[in-house]
């Protein structure tokens, strides 16, 4: 049976603390959440990166990748806070 580890990684953006959790399976991201001080618009924008980030291949370039494609089809705006904050927070988990 294969157990999935929940990994938690913070990263501080201007914007507020973006604050990640995160399970892998076969190398791909199954379950993810975030949380934290920041402001997505419109407000079910983290919902949406969270969705389209589940089965994303966990490296660094196809995670930032996934979040900007999400932040263009979605319009999302994010004061003080970037699709690469948001990977940052990811990886620090992953790497965790």
């Amino acid at each position: 049976m294969d157990i999935l580890k929940t990994k938690q990684g913070i990263h501080k953006s201007r914007g507020g603390l973006i604050r990640s959790f995160v399970s892998l399976e076969n190398g791909k991201i199954k379950e993810i959440t975030i949380s934290g001080d920041f402001f997505l618009f419109p407000e079910d924008a983290v919902f949406k990166i969270l969705d389209n980030l589940k089965g994303t291949p966990a490296s660094r370039e196809e995670i930032h990748k996934n979040i900007e494609e999400t932040y263009e089809q979605e319009n999302i705006q994010s004061p003080g806070t970037s699709p690469s904050d948001f990977t940052e927070s990811i990886m620090k988990a992953l790497e965790a």
